[in-house]
């Protein structure tokens, strides 16, 4: 009888190593995320302030696709994560009016020009737990967006935006109840870098026949990032996510006054930017997210 108990003992307790060998195994979470996203950019305002005739009552979405891998330091509180997407909205369109005689007779959407944006997260989660259920995170973003379009001879934009910084924030997940958990992230990011602004118009009242005017001032980029979500483990390994995710950002230039070496138009610009009392605007992304992820 005391050699069977012994047996089962030692089988159990053989199990139970593989387990917990299995376990530290799982080291590497890999997703790929689908997102829906509202866009409502920093270059569709700047462009509307610029151009003039369009307002932002279209609501453009574009389809992208994301991915990250969060890796645990073994035998450490520490994981190191890093994220990236990118995407290209073709046409991006606003709405335009179209007058006569001074009366609005149509309006309807028309294309601004190509929409491109990226962003590349990386950086370390912290465990303030014993799980690995409440994290801590302390990293870095990048970011670039522009919007450009042109017509030979008589017309080109480029408006843009290139930052990086650090961030900061959290992130938890509940624990599984019948397979199914809950998880937030809520980060907060203070961007450095620049703004681009690049257009030329063809002008025959201007003194050179043309404006053309090329910026780059310094700015800010602070903002957060909130992703609520909700999910299902098919197995210990793989697991499927959704959520809303939300991005807004305030951009803080140094100064926007325009030199086009026509004094006019430049002292109409400047005067309309003064008159505003800063610089600044604000963009927001709101995305609907699809997540697929395994354990290894």
């Amino acid at each position: 009888m005391k050699r069977i108990i012994l047996i089962i003992l030692l089988t159990n307790s053989a199990v139970f190593s593989e387990t917990v060998s299995d376990q530290k195994l799982k080291l590497w979470t890999l997703t790929f995320i689908r997102n829906s996203t509202y866009l409502y950019p920093y270059e569709k305002y700047e462009f509307r302030d610029t151009i003039g005739g369009y307002r932002n009552k279209t609501n453009e979405t574009v389809n992208n696709f994301e991915f990250s891998f969060k890796k645990r330091l073994e035998n450490s509180n520490f994981s190191i994560y890093t994220d990236f997407f990118e995407f290209n909205k073709r046409a991006f369109s606003q709405q335009f009016d179209y007058y006569q005689n001074n009366q609005l007779v149509a309006t309807s959407p028309v294309s601004i020009g190509d929409y491109f944006r990226s962003q590349i997260r990386t950086g370390f989660l912290y465990s303030l737990t014993s799980t690995i259920n409440f994290n801590l995170i302390i990293g870095a973003r990048y970011v670039k967006s522009e919007l450009t379009d042109q017509y030979p001879f008589s017309y080109s934009i480029r408006f843009g935006q290139k930052y990086i910084g650090p961030e900061i924030g959290f992130e938890y997940q509940t624990d599984k109840f019948a397979n199914f958990f809950l998880a937030t992230k809520i980060s907060f990011f203070q961007l450095y870098g620049r703004i681009y602004n690049n257009y030329y118009f063809t002008a025959l009242n201007s003194d050179q026949g043309y404006i053309n005017v090329n910026i780059k001032p310094y700015a800010k980029y602070i903002g957060n990032e909130i992703y609520v979500k909700a999910g299902y483990y098919f197995s210990d390994n793989i697991f499927m996510t959704i959520g809303l995710k939300s991005i807004v950002a305030r951009i803080l230039p140094d100064d926007m006054r325009v030199y086009s070496g026509d004094s006019r138009y430049d002292t109409l610009q400047n005067i309309e930017y003064g008159s505003r009392g800063s610089y600044a605007k604000t963009e927001s992304f709101k995305s609907v997210v699809i997540e697929f992820g395994v354990n290894i």
